[in-house]
């Protein structure tokens, strides 16, 4: 080993995405904002109505950049609802997205990307279902890897010529009868473990295809069981080994999920899981109440092409005679 890669080994720091830094110290890893990020963050406008206590429910958008690529990526999402419904999909909206659903009617203001999730069934016939039905070329469903996290791999909706927009789509799988909510803990701490060990398997030299079937194959092998009931309302679903999620509780009963109903986002009414309350008091706990760290959108800081623009614009525009047109 160089006496160089020794040293990063031991301290380093790196580029963590366009807005953080990270610090790495004898393994320890610390991420910390970019300067003009925190200055950024220092003059959002919701920080001063969050220490002026008000009411969440009543902020307005978010305006600028954001607002523009929040309505770009909605148009990304109608093209998603638009392929589902051509092909007899289920899909729901998920986490910050329905949070901002229930509390806002659209966007938590502060953030600029859209959460969806499906049954695996579904999950693994969208992106087909895209280059069949999909009105616009350039909007595709594929496998995206994390460039943070090497064992990190799900399907995003994309615009093939303008990187910075996405829909995340997360998988759930069917998991045999239902167990207390100890035991869904228990298990979880598992499957976390089975992900460090995942990451120790995966490098940036592993390919898509290689890190996705060690996803599935660690999934069927040691997460899933082979006897699924019939009937299914007596199941429990659990998040894929696809993302890690931060959550201390990956299992979600089936009667929280199904059957879908809808719910308002941005104007237009989409698939809502049956019960989101209690999905997302469990996830986030009070989700009515401003976050302890209000941290702004992916894009917030990202330094767009005219031609990014000139996309994001004609999406928006888009989003907007929809609108207008019903």
């Amino acid at each position: 080993m160089e006496l160089k890669e020794f040293l990063m080994n031991i301290f380093s720091i790196t580029d963590y995405g366009e807005t953080h830094h990270k610090l790495t110290f004898l393994g320890i890893k610390l991420k910390y904002p970019r300067w003009e990020y925190y200055l950024k963050k220092k003059e959002n406008i919701f920080y001063y109505y969050k220490k002026h206590n008000k009411n969440i429910t009543e902020l307005p958008p978010a305006t600028g950049q954001i607002r523009d690529i929040q309505l770009a990526n909605l148009a990304l999402l109608e093209e998603l609802d638009y392929v589902c419904r051509e092909n007899n999909i289920k899909y729901w909206l998920d986490a910050g997205t329905l949070i901002g659903a229930i509390r806002h009617k659209g966007f938590i203001p502060w953030d600029d990307d859209i959460d969806t999730a499906m049954l695996r069934e579904d999950y693994n016939k969208i992106i087909d279902a895209f280059k069949k039905s999909s009105r616009d070329s350039n909007i595709f469903a594929e496998y995206s890897r994390s460039q943070k996290n090497t064992c990190q791999c799900i399907i995003k909706i994309q615009h093939k010529k303008c990187p910075h927009l996405f829909v995340d789509i997360f998988p759930f799988d069917f998991y045999a009868e239902r167990h207390s909510n100890r035991e869904q803990l228990e298990k979880t701490i598992y499957i976390r473990q089975l992900r460090k060990k995942m990451e120790t398997k995966c490098t940036k030299k592993t390919s898509d295809k290689d890190i996705i079937n060690i996803i599935n194959t660690v999934m069927k092998k040691k997460v899933l069981v082979n006897s699924i009931p019939e009937d299914k309302t007596k199941c429990e679903l659990v998040w894929g080994l696809d993302f890690n999620h931060s959550w201390d509780n990956w299992f979600t009963n089936y009667d929280v999920l199904f059957p879908l109903s809808t719910i308002e986002f941005e104007g237009k009414r989409y698939p809502c899981m049956n019960n989101p309350d209690a999905f997302l008091t469990r996830v986030y706990g009070n989700y009515m109440a401003y976050p302890k760290n209000i941290t702004m959108g992916h894009s917030m800081l990202m330094n767009l092409s005219k031609k990014d623009k000139e996309i994001i614009l004609d999406l928006k525009n888009r989003v907007k005679d929809h609108a207008r047109k019903k």
